[in-house]
């Protein structure tokens, strides 16, 4: 990874053609993913709970259940220790990615970019739109979902999550499908 302060303009700047325009640039909530992610945060908690209380030497008298003898009472906390630090690990490392992460709309097309681990830049041409759906939440706050559906079973589906001010990103994302749609035509 590269150092701790990531210029997300550079790395917008980094992705553009010579006469290209950016009009939109933008980058999901902390806060957003961290609710998201409480599910499993709550019920990676609970099975380290419940994993490590069956490695703690106790009274049988004062427990809640009968610990397994042998092999088994190794093996059945294992499994609800190592599900539990998945769970965990897998939630904190989706809010290290949001904050790796950034999104831009620009005269031409639309950009996800994110730096985690290796630099990864995806690029959605405005053809490749068919369908923008947008989910607003009451601080207008929400997700932009495009994506493309075709005959049969095949869609590609992309999205500016946690986004503030959604409404007005989807004004920009439809101009710029339609006006892709006028140059085809």
């Amino acid at each position: 990874m590269s150092g701790a302060i990531w210029n997300v303009e550079g790395e917008i700047q980094n992705e553009l053609h010579p006469s290209e325009i950016v009009v939109w640039t933008g980058r999901p909530s902390a806060w957003g993913t961290f609710v998201s992610n409480c599910p499993e945060l709550i019920i990676g908690a609970i099975g380290m709970i419940c994993g490590c209380s069956g490695f703690l030497p106790a009274d049988n008298a004062l427990a809640i259940f009968e610990k397994a003898d042998g092999i088994m009472g190794v093996i059945f906390p294992g499994v609800f220790l190592l599900a539990g630090v998945a769970a965990i690990g897998g939630a904190v490392f989706e809010m290290i990615a949001t904050s790796r992460t950034a999104y831009a709309a620009t005269d031409r097309r639309l950009l996800v970019i994110r730096n985690l681990i290796r630099r990864r830049a995806t690029t959605i041409a405005p053809t490749a739109i068919n369908v923008v759906e947008v989910r607003e939440k009451w601080d207008r706050s929400g997700t932009l979902t495009f994506r493309r559906e075709k005959d049969g079973d095949s869609v590609k589906k992309f999205a500016f999550i946690g986004i503030p001010n959604v409404r007005e990103v989807a004004k920009h994302v439809e101009e710029l499908r339609m006006s892709a749609r006028k140059q085809t035509s």
